[in-house]
């Protein structure tokens, strides 16, 4: 019964820093929603809802580091370009890419690649908190308005931990067009500043982990367009009725609340653990609770 009593604590000290599902701010002009001082509401407009054939899958889009791609993102969801189309490469513990393979375009207007948005030099007025310094890949990393960035150089980016998302692109750096590619399974920091990552997942675990996987012998690229999972349809919250929105909420990376978890992850403190490790941790390991706001 001891040892169950651990488990079990555990668990609830877990579920502090884990998306709170079944299954990081708002941009300039539509800010997060101040709940209390520690739980921020996120913005209808900065949130993309996938409604696929496994579930539904909402992405927190982040203009704040990446503008141009949010800005095209949004463009692409409101004249329908995602509707019907499939996730074509899913790597197992890799990447979801979903989109339309270049020989499939058929009829749909030719878009103009973009200019990477890698990297933005670091902003003072940012709210960050230092998580880990130095860090394997960089001078150091943390949060910056709830997602993981690194920093170096007065340069930062966003980290490439599981969820986040980014504009697949070819061999040059400012071919990206309209393809988009979701982390999945172990952080892939070999991408770090060298894709253009625009947001996360924040809702549909259970979703992601239903997609159907191509095989790796093909690069995980899955020709049958039958075999694919497919998204039936793709809007902004803002574009949505009231009652199928999803009001969520997030815990701020600049509470009070969030530096304690961190400290607790860190220190290792509980007498479950016989290693306390040594103070370092992963800038990807704590996620950053999200939750559901029922109405009354």
């Amino acid at each position: 019964m001891k040892a169950l009593s651990v488990c079990t604590l555990l668990l609830a000290l877990n579920s502090m820093l884990v998306m709170a599902q079944q299954s990081p701010s708002a941009s300039a002009a539509a800010p997060a929603t101040v709940v209390n001082s520690s739980w921020q509401l996120l913005p209808q407009d900065n949130l993309l809802y996938l409604e696929t054939d496994q579930g539904r899958i909402v992405i927190l889009l982040a203009p704040q580091f990446a503008p141009q791609h949010v800005k095209r993102v949004k463009e692409l969801v409101k004249a329908g370009f995602y509707d019907g189309v499939t996730f074509y490469r899913v790597i197992e513990g890799f990447v979801a890419q979903f989109g339309v393979p270049e020989h499939e375009w058929g009829n749909r207007a030719k878009l103009a690649p973009m200019k990477a948005e890698f990297s933005w030099p670091v902003r003072n007025s940012d709210p960050y908190l230092l998580v880990q310094r130095p860090d394997l890949l960089a001078e150091e990393t943390g949060f910056n308005q709830g997602f993981a960035v690194a920093r170096e150089q007065n340069q930062e980016w966003l980290v490439h931990c599981p969820g986040v998302v980014n504009m697949a692109r070819a061999n040059e750096p400012d071919t990206g067009v309209a393809d988009i590619a979701i982390m999945m399974g172990q952080a892939t920091r070999h991408l770090d500043k060298n894709m253009s990552a625009f947001g996360k997942v924040i809702w549909g675990q259970y979703a992601i982990n239903r997609i159907r996987r191509g095989d790796t012998a093909d690069g995980g690229v899955i020709g049958s367009v039958a075999a694919r999972t497919t998204i039936r349809q793709a809007r902004l919250g803002s574009d949505l009725a009231p009652d199928r929105q999803l009001q969520l909420e997030w815990l701020s990376t600049s509470s009070s609340e969030f530096s304690q978890a961190l400290a607790e992850r860190r220190s290792r403190t509980h007498v479950f653990y016989q290693h306390k490790g040594n103070g370092n941790m992963d800038v990807c390991y704590p996620q950053v609770p999200v939750r559901e706001v029922k109405p009354l």
